[in-house]
């Protein structure tokens, strides 16, 4: 700043300085005044010396009218050449002006009865002709100058000239002559070839450091981020025009600032331990996350890479270069609040749940502190659902999770797992009447009728069924365990019951350990279906393929999803088998979708226990090979939480499997929470964005926020968006002007078994609508 102040002092003052008196040129325009006015100089001098050295009789005695005529013309015919060759500079013209020259210095020479032994004269002739036309003219200089001396010897050997020597010594001066004059001037233009070299490489680093320092100060000047250097004492010794944007700032006014006055106060202590005495004191690079201060007093999230260059003279201090990652930030929080919470009624999801509950079970360990988990299921809420709409069933969920953080404390953890059911963790003073009664007030709280928006003011009444663990587990997993053992036992109580769950309750568990003995043999059986989900194109509701839906298909249960299995037969290790059975069974019916000219893609879904066997990249190797599928058409799906399971290691396996020519699809993507920068290292084709999303679009505008950058993510990254779960139309036109390109729901169909998905082909094909 003081430095800017003294500066601006001078300029005012200069104003009235007297104008200097006009320099006079310098000795390099004296020469070259010299060396343009040296022809039409030559001439008179060399006429004034003839004629001195004819009257002491130095030189053969020629009337000086001759002389007078033969300097004139020459000097005229060379001055008229010259100007020729200005006008028309070409390898012609230079030519004829090396040929009057040599012819106007052979005749002069020669007409002094000295030629032979002026031959010196020529060299002169090729420094001035390389001095003005460059080395490259040195040979044609050396040609017509030896031609000129045979020409010259000529005219003494028929006494043509006078000569002052005999004919013997003149021819061998020529000779000799010859022969130094071809060195010399070759010499000469050696030289100069080399310093031409030398100069034009000189030129051409000079112009390529122009256009680098061109190049890197326009980088700078019209970068996104922001560039700074900052001197010892941390203040703004340079900030490039970026800071506009990222603190309001021009640039001039932070200039001799300290820069530790823009770091929001709760970040300054890390920003100075992290660039303190260990980073100053040697060369290096440093980077960091922080928030700096903008000019209205908003804080802003940076990325910040300083390095150390305090050892370089040009520099001699800090650079640092910084990117503003405000809406990175945000998005990330909103993941990870997704992440945790239930995007429906924002209540703590399952991984949450499980969290809580272990951190209640080691704080029972070592105080003592009583706790309980309470496993809530809503009584017949499917019958409501159904009847009332899923629209008007979410309302009412929403509602009772109202109710349920109102009763409780702000140490409690209420939560939802799914579809109708609730947790409640709850300890110390919530026990002060006994767990049950925690039981009794959700029985309360949920007994006044629920008044449902947009229902024409029909009233619900909802109970529910609750189960009770109390005390301590070996983990958070078998405390919900046992509520939900006594969550069943309640159901079968007449509902609206509470249960409190005691160790003789071993029905449910038995139940589960049969399903596990089931699973064992449900492969050999064939009790597993596959059904297929259509997905199709937004744009002009076209099928662009199906994804594979396993089923089980129990002998005595009927059909059970998925959700129910599933897990068993990853805890059991037989996920891999049955997986295998899965992709070869996909890609057999996909073969006979095109043999009939189908040729729709097919999605098969890889649990995180196929991601992480070698056997995968087989297992799909063979299924393409046996059923001759293309490989374009198979997508493999693959959840988020897979992915960062142990990111090295899939990207490894994925880009084998993208060898083969599959496709790779992310699952549910936005669920789990990853740091948007690890997308761009997996070998993804098509981003599935989930229905949780999809349905709160319409009615939570973070949701619809969060669904646009989710799409605008995938077209930067060159990826097909995929949203799952479409139910209205107003989603469809919702995601239709979001640019989504592909989308499955039951809008268009539900799950299908193969003969009903090979029918659907062909209606489509026959050009029947599928949906509006």
């Amino acid at each position: 700043m003081g430095l800017a102040s003294r500066g601006g002092a001078s300029e005012p003052a200069r104003a009235h300085w007297p104008e200097p008196p006009p320099v006079r040129g310098s000795s390099a325009e004296r020469l070259r005044l010299n060396l343009a006015t040296l022809p039409y100089l030559v001439g008179p001098v060399a006429f004034a010396l003839v004629l001195v050295l004819m009257r002491f009789g130095y030189v053969a005695h020629v009337r000086w009218w001759v002389w007078l005529s033969v300097l004139v013309g020459v000097t005229v015919i060379n001055v008229v050449v010259d100007r020729i060759y200005q006008a028309r500079p070409s390898a012609f013209t230079l030519d004829v002006r090396v040929i009057s020259q040599v012819a106007a210095v052979t005749l002069v020479i020669n007409l002094t009865g000295w030629g032979p032994v002026l031959w010196a004269a020529y060299i002169f002739i090729a420094l001035e002709n390389m001095a003005r036309a460059g080395s490259r003219v040195w040979r044609a200089t050396v040609l017509w100058s030896i031609f000129g001396m045979v020409i010259g010897q000529i005219c003494l050997n028929q006494g043509w000239l006078q000569s002052e020597l005999s004919r013997s010594a003149a021819a061998s001066l020529n000779v000799m002559g010859g022969f130094v004059l071809y060195f010399v001037i070759h010499m000469a233009g050696a030289m100069m070839e080399q310093n031409e070299t030398a100069l034009a490489q000189k030129e051409e680093a000079e112009t390529h450091l122009r256009l680098s320092e061109d190049r890197f100060r326009s980088l700078i000047q019209n970068s996104s981020d922001v560039t700074m250097i900052l001197g010892d004492a941390a203040e703004f010794r340079y900030v490039s025009p970026a800071i506009r944007d990222l603190l309001h700032y021009e640039p001039d006014e932070l200039v001799g600032l300290n820069s530790t006055d823009f770091v929001h106060p709760e970040d300054l202590h890390a920003v100075q331990t992290l660039l303190g005495g260990d980073f100053q004191s040697h060369p290096g690079t440093a980077a960091l996350e922080f928030r700096m201060v903008r000019k209205d007093g908003m804080a802003r999230d940076v990325e910040a890479v300083v390095s150390n260059q305090t050892n370089r003279p040009s520099v001699a201090g800090y650079v640092a270069n910084i990117r503003d990652i405000t809406e990175r930030k945000k998005f990330e929080a909103l993941l990870a609040h997704r992440a945790l919470h239930d995007p429906l009624t924002g209540l703590a999801n399952r991984q949450l749940i499980l969290d809580r509950a272990q951190q209640m079970l080691e704080r029972a360990r070592r105080s003592g502190v009583p706790m309980a988990a309470l496993f809530i299921d809503l009584d017949n809420f499917k019958d409501s659902n159904d009847s009332l709409g899923h629209g008007a069933g979410d309302k009412l969920l929403q509602m009772v999770a109202g109710r349920l953080l109102g009763i409780l404390r702000s140490g409690d953890t209420v939560g939802r797992l799914g579809g109708d059911e609730f947790v409640i963790l709850a300890e110390g003073v919530s026990f002060a009447r006994g767990p049950e009664m925690i039981g009794e007030r959700v029985h309360e709280v949920l007994k006044p009728a629920f008044h449902l928006p947009g229902t024409d003011g029909l009233t619900i009444s909802v109970s529910a069924s609750i189960g009770i663990a109390v005390g301590d587990r070996p983990s958070a997993e078998d405390l919900l365990r046992d509520a939900d053992i006594a969550l069943y036992r309640a159901k079968g109580a007449g509902r609206d019951q509470s249960v409190l769950f005691e160790r003789s309750m071993q029905s449910a568990a038995k139940e589960r350990l049969t399903l596990k003995s089931n699973l064992e043999s449900a492969l050999e059986q064939d009790q597993f279906t596959l059904v297929y989900h259509p997905i199709f194109d937004l744009a002009g509701i076209q099928i662009q393929g199906a994804e594979a839906l396993l089923r089980w298909q129990h002998p005595t249960r009927g059909t059970i999803e998925p959700d129910v299995f599933v897990p068993v037969l990853e805890e059991r290790g037989l996920i891999v088998e049955v997986g295998r059975w899965v992709l070869n069974e996909a890609c057999r019916e996909a073969a006979v979708w095109h043999a009939r000219g189908h040729r729709s893609s097919i999605s098969v879904n890889v649990s995180m226990r196929q991601l992480e066997s070698d056997q995968l990249l087989d297992d799909v190797h063979d299924a393409l090979v046996a059923h001759d599928i293309d490989p374009a058409l198979l997508i493999l799906e693959v959840t988020e939480s897979s992915l960062m399971r142990d990111s090295v290691a899939t990207v490894a396996r994925l880009n084998l499997l993208k060898q083969l020519g599959v496709k790779i699809a992310i699952d549910d993507f936005g669920t789990g929470y990853s740091s948007l920068a690890y997308l761009r290292q997996f070998p993804v084709d098509v981003l599935k964005i989930d229905r949780s999303f999809v349905a709160d679009m319409s009615r939570s505008p973070d949701a619809a926020a969060l669904v646009h950058t989710l799409v605008e993510l995938g077209r930067t990254l060159g990826l097909v968006t995929l949203a799952e779960g479409i139910e209205t139309h107003e989603q469809l036109e919702g995601l239709r002007a979001e640019h989504c390109e592909q989308g499955q729901g039951f809008l268009y169909s539900g799950p299908l078994d193969a003969g009903k998905m090979a029918a659907l082909l062909d209606t489509v094909r026959a050009g029947r609508p599928v949906a509006s």
